[in-house]
């Protein structure tokens, strides 16, 4: 992303046009159980926002490898999302057992739509 000019935020047009809708299932079992990195388990966690706020993940993967290898329980885990702060983000673990089922590139018009939401202007 090159920044916030003019009243929007100016991307790339191949960093849009290369962007791709995962589809994933998981044959092991419905649910995963994933360590909660939100709110009030954020918080019990004596952490905040931060973990997640930055484009420096140094410090979100730490706590992902630190969660990873305190329990074999865990499948991944959820946390604020970074650039939509009232949607959520899942970063899953391998052992997840998650399988991807196909991956389509997102069409000229879903870059559009998704342009005119987020107030993007591709350059």
């Amino acid at each position: 992303m090159r920044g916030f000019l003019g009243g929007s935020y100016e991307v790339p047009i191949a960093e849009l046009t290369e962007r791709s809708v995962v589809r994933f299932a998981c044959e092991r079992r419905k649910t995963l159980l994933l360590a909660d990195l939100t709110g009030s388990a954020l918080k019990a966690l004596g952490l905040n926002n931060d973990i997640s706020a930055s484009a420096d993940y140094v410090t979100s993967q730490a706590w992902a490898r630190a969660i990873h290898g305190a329990s074999q329980r865990w499948d991944g885990i959820r946390y604020v999302s970074r650039q939509m702060n009232k949607g959520f983000a899942y970063a899953m673990f391998k052992r997840s057992g998650l399988r991807k089922l196909r991956a389509e590139k997102l069409k000229a018009r879903q870059v559009d739509d998704l342009c005119d939401r987020f107030n993007v202007t591709a350059v």
